[in-house]
Order: structure tokens, then C-alpha cells, then sequence
């Protein structure tokens, strides 16, 4: 976490969202840029601190935690795909403005690919880290009994396990980092703290029943933004040879791959990533200039 006990190095605001709180931050001056963190047992925008603090300089950044996660309200209830694919367009348009650009990660990046779509003018260039939704959690899963299960004791059970310490540095230093001499007790921590809330199972509870897969395949075909793929060489969960299923699908995307990465390829590699973004967004600028 950072040093004031946010996620990212600004104040905790709220948008008003379906009568639920949802967090976010924002910092910066300049045009707007929105960066949307992935989902997991510990998800939230702590995920993006990283370019959250490097685009300070040229943009005001906005980074939102999803309803269930990180500083948002975290309200008992079956949450689906649709929930954040309508609350990512929501706080874009009643928050961010039309037309910012999105840095996005994993099942938030086929969130932004569906909200995209759906609402072509709302965006603009998309930056996709490892996105899923072709190959990867592509069909959402009706309420069963897993969900039913999960929702009990058993189900806080396994939470409390998923969100433990060691859970949480199992899971950075197998899927989400290369070198695992990096995730190092403050990275920990901040996993940690933003999983470590009251209702903070009933989000993950979703994804781990399938409630939260996206499926993207006819949606980012219709994408008329510029799309930049950036992944991970070593990304196991969404590998490297998912990228091929995108770039065959839509002409406007591009693919930059970054070595020594896997799935948290903004935080893991900054220095690179944020080249990669800047020189995109760069070269969009002067085309539409």
C-alpha cells in the first residue's frame, strides 16, 4: 500500500454507483486517462499503482476499484460480467469524460473491450494487459450449487485461505511475477489489505464459480479504437499464444511482448510498460492531430 494507506498515492473518493459506494482516485492534471485493475481473490487498484504515479506528469489519472473489491462497498449478492461492464461505461462517462484512453488488466480488460463496444465514442485507445475473453474465462456460469456452497461456511473458509499471506505470495510469485525475488512483504501487504475486508468473499465468490467470465470474441471485432496488447512473455494463466486470437480478430490491435513478465507486466516491468503506453498514445495523438 502506499504510504498514506491507499492503494495508489492519492486520497479515497466515491462515486455513487446503484446506491453502492465505489471507491476511487484520482491525481494529475492534463487529459483524462482511466486505468481499471484485474479480478482476483485480492483484486483492486493497488494493482496499478505503478502507471498510476508515472502518468501523473501529462494526465489526470482516475483508477477505480470495482464494487466488491479493494475500497468499495462489498454487498452480499451475485455479481456478473454485465455489473462492471455497466459501471466501468457509468464512471466513465459521469466521472472520467468521453474519450479517455484505458489502461486495463485481465477480466477488467474484457470488461473495457464489452463497455468499448457497446459504446464506441466513450473510449478511446485501449491499452490491454493479457486480456481474457477469447480462450480464457470466455462463458459465464448460471448460480448453482457451487456458488450455493461457496456462499456458506465452506466458501469463507476457502476465502480465508485465498486471501491469506501466503496464499496471496504463493499465487504473486507463481502467475503474476517472473522474478519472484520481487514480491517482497510490502507487495504482500497491499494484496493483503485490500483483501482483508468485511464482504470481501461475495466478489471473488463470483469469479471463482464463473459468474464473472466475459466472453469478448464477437465484441472486440467491432472495436474501433486503437488497441495495444501488451503481454507477458512468461504469462501462464492467459499465455503468450492467446494474443494470436485477438490479433486475428480485429486489424487494429497490436502486440507488444515484454520479457522476464508474466501477468503483472505494468508493476513487474514499469519501466517498459510505460514506454510501450506512452509511445502509443503518443503516435495516436499525432495522428489526430
Amino acid at each position: 500500500m502506499s504510504n498514506n494507506g491507499y492503494p495508489v498515492e492519492a486520497p479515497r473518493q466515491f462515486y455513487r454507483w446503484r446506491n453502492y459506494r465505489v471507491a476511487y482516485y484520482t491525481a494529475g492534471a492534463g487529459s483524462p486517462i482511466l486505468l481499471i485493475h484485474s479480478i482476483n481473490a485480492a483484486a483492486s487498484s493497488f494493482e496499478m499503482r505503478r502507471p498510476f504515479s508515472a502518468l501523473q506528469g501529462d494526465h489526470q489519472v482516475f483508477a477505480l476499484d470495482f464494487l466488491g473489491f479493494g475500497g468499495s462497498d462489498h454487498p452480499r449478492r451475485k455479481y456478473s460480467a454485465d455489473d462492471y461492464i455497466d459501471l466501468i461505461s457509468d464512471f466513465a462517462r459521469d466521472v472520467v469524460g468521453k474519450g479517455a484512453p484505458v489502461i486495463a488488466s485481465s477480466l477488467g480488460a474484457a470488461y473495457t473491450i464489452r463497455a468499448a463496444a457497446r459504446d464506441p465514442d466513450l473510449f478511446g485507445p485501449l491499452t490491454l494487459i493479457c486480456p481474457t475473453g477469447i480462450r480464457n474465462l470466455v462463458q459465464p456460469q448460471q448460480p448453482g450449487w457451487s456458488y450455493e456452497v461457496l456462499a456458506g461456511p465452506l466458501g469463507d473458509l476457502i476465502f480465508r485461505t485465498l486471501a491469506s499471506r501466503p496464499s496471496i505470495a504463493f499465487f504473486l510469485r507463481t502467475q503474476s511475477y517472473y522474478d519472484p525475488s520481487v514480491v517482497d512483504d510490502h507487495l504482500i501487504e497491499g494484496f493483503y489489505r485490500a483483501a482483508y475486508q468485511a464482504g470481501a468473499k461475495w466478489a471473488p465468490i463470483c469469479f471463482l464459480t464463473g459468474l464473472l467470465n466475459c466472453d469478448v470474441r464477437e465484441a472486440f471485432a467491432h472495436l474501433r479504437q486503437p488497441i495495444l496488447l501488451v503481454w507477458g512473455r512468461y504469462a501462464d494463466l492467459t499465455p503468450l499464444r492467446s494474443a494470436d486470437a485477438f490479433l486475428a480478430r480485429n486489424p487494429r490491435a497490436r502486440l507488444a511482448v515484454v520479457e522476464k513478465a508474466r501477468l503483472s507486466v505494468q508493476d513487474e516491468r514499469p519501466t517498459e510498460f510505460m514506454h510501450l503506453v506512452q509511445q502509443f498514445l503518443a503516435t495516436q495523438h499525432s495522428r489526430s492531430a
